[in-house]
């Protein structure tokens, strides 16, 4: 039975996840001077990945590289939170590194919900801007989108 209840979990999680990608890349528009690419791929040390949202802007000379996460922050015990804001810019950090040759580049994280404990907010905000990181809350209720 337990192995069935974490499957659901793991399940809705990755559904909800899923929902926010796809809301998120639909508000992403190109203006006529900027290149939107969704999913585009990127390589690693031989490891192959894919940008969730990199926007290439023509005429500025600089491309934003977004990452999509449906991290549910409040979720999270305590002490796991500076971890997997860690590994979150590692991700990032890692589809930036090819990109770094052609333009300057600008990361950033889309969440879709603040974190409702306690300064957990600031904590991840300081773990990701130490790390020249942007953060964009989006205030959604994913619930609502499933």
């Amino acid at each position: 039975m337990k192995t069935s209840c974490s499957r659901d979990v793991f399940t809705k999680s990755v559904k909800r996840g899923r929902v926010f990608e796809q809301w998120e890349r639909s508000r992403w528009t190109a203006a006529d001077h900027v290149a939107v690419e969704r999913g585009a791929r990127t390589q690693w040390k031989g490891k192959r990945g894919r940008v969730d949202l990199r926007l290439i802007d023509l005429e500025e000379g600089h491309t934003v590289v977004v990452e999509i996460k449906a991290t549910d922050w409040d979720a999270m015990a305590a002490h796991r939170v500076r971890p997997n804001a860690l590994r979150h810019c590692r991700q990032l950090w890692r589809y930036i590194e090819p990109e770094l040759m052609e333009f300057p580049v600008l990361p950033a994280i889309v969440y879709p919900m603040v974190p409702e404990t306690p300064c957990r907010k600031d904590q991840i905000e300081a773990i990701l801007h130490e790390r020249f990181v942007q953060v964009v809350w989006r205030g959604l209720d994913l619930e609502s989108l499933l």
